[in-house]
């Protein structure tokens, strides 16, 4: 299973790179037509994202969110498993704590892959991690090959 970091989801609603907009909404809409899962991580730092970085009213950033939510079969949470092994790699300084609870958390929901661009591509905690785009804003040859683009 596939899953996908908050940053390809903010694109999705983010106008300023119309080329990287609307390769994160097919990302999306293969993902969710997939059955893939989302992390209640990602949604709750979407709507964190709307709000404070893209100032975006109180209500859209709860629609977006929302929306996302829904389009997505389902949704998976952070294990006290997943806060453990975050605060782990955390405090050893090899990721973010939110980076390593998200990758944790796909990891304990069954998901393979994680599609973000702000971690670097390889492996980690079992889990693919593979960049959305390329350097001109579209697909990776990654995504193609995954996504079947």
């Amino acid at each position: 299973m596939i899953t996908v970091d908050t940053n390809v989801l903010v694109y999705v609603y983010d106008g300023f790179d119309a080329a990287r907009q609307k390769a994160a909404l097919t990302i999306v809409q293969r993902l969710t037509a997939g059955r893939s899962p989302v992390a209640r991580q990602a949604i709750g730092e979407l709507h964190n994202v709307l709000r404070r970085k893209l100032r975006r009213p109180a209500w859209e950033a709860a629609h977006a969110a929302r929306t996302v939510l829904t389009a997505f079969e389902s949704s998976f949470p952070a294990s006290a498993q997943a806060v453990e092994d975050a605060l782990a790699h955390a405090s050893a300084g090899s990721l973010s704590y939110w980076d390593a609870l998200l990758i944790a958390s796909a990891r304990d929901a069954g998901c393979s892959t994680l599609i973000s661009e702000d971690m670097h591509p390889g492996r980690f905690l079992s889990i693919e991690i593979v960049k959305p785009f390329d350097a001109s804003g579209r697909f990776s040859d990654r995504v193609i090959e995954l996504l079947g683009l």
